[in-house]
């Protein structure tokens, strides 16, 4: 494990130990600032840009990309 894979995995296990103190209402509050945090970042893109994100979404999860990788792993399995 490198340095930074060290400096990583630490500053991960601290975010898990201070997630532990949150209560419910601050969980539905960090949640609700992701939302408006996504929806701030769809209304700055252009429609061309929307559909481009949602053709490369659709090809890595359900379309023929997919197919050809579970293909792949069954194969090397």
């Amino acid at each position: 494990m490198t340095e930074r894979e060290r400096n990583e995995r630490a500053w991960l296990e601290n975010e898990v130990r201070l997630a532990q103190g949150l209560t419910d209402a601050d969980r539905i509050r960090i949640l609700r600032d992701l939302l408006r945090t996504v929806d701030a970042i769809r209304r700055s893109k252009s429609k061309e840009q929307i559909q481009r994100e949602d053709e490369v979404r659709w090809q890595l999860e359900d379309g023929p990309a997919r197919e050809r990788y579970a293909k792949l792993v069954d194969r090397l399995a």
